[in-house]
């Protein structure tokens, strides 16, 4: 019995040592995407693209935007003046331009959402394909998302060579 404890305490200890040795062979590596992504020359590109995307159709919501409020504010001052008949014209007007207004927009402002997750989605594909290689040339064992961990080391923040890489793509 004494020996059987002499060898599990002998094995615990030598993987203890063993392991302990393993962590300090590994090399890991942190990446902040939110840094990445905010820093990275990538996303003005993207802005503007998206910007001149989207440039005739925030026109026309604008043009309609202001056509809405000239016919309220006729509505406000010649109301008196005008007929009963005229005002109601006006005002079914004014609805028209409203609902079409909010479909517009709605409709704008999804089309605008998907295309930001589209161009997002191709800027995170290239981000991976980056820290990948940096993994492989570096050697690097593992690469954390440093926004899911507690804390780290700033020694172990490749995010600047991440951002760095991108930049020459």
């Amino acid at each position: 019995m004494k020996t059987f404890f002499k060898v599990i305490t002998l094995a615990t200890a030598m993987g203890t040592i063993s392991a302990a040795n393993a962590a300090e062979a590994q090399k890991i590596g942190v990446v902040f995407p939110s840094k990445v992504m905010q820093e990275s020359p990538q996303r003005e590109r993207i802005i503007k693209k998206l910007e001149a995307e989207f440039k005739g159709r925030y026109e026309k919501l604008q043009s309609l935007e202001k056509e809405i409020k000239t016919l309220q504010t006729k509505i406000q001052k010649d109301g008196e003046l005008l007929g009963k008949s005229e005002v109601t014209k006006l005002q079914r007007e004014l609805e028209v331009k409203v609902s079409e207004y909010k479909l517009s927009r709605k409709a704008f402002e999804e089309d605008q959402r998907r295309r930001q997750g589209e161009e997002q989605q191709k800027s995170l594909a290239v981000v991976r394909d980056v820290i990948s290689t940096i993994a492989k040339e570096g050697q690097y064992d593992i690469i954390l998302n440093g926004e899911q961990i507690v804390f780290s080391k700033p020694a172990l923040d490749i995010s600047d060579k991440v951002i760095q890489e991108i930049s020459t793509k």
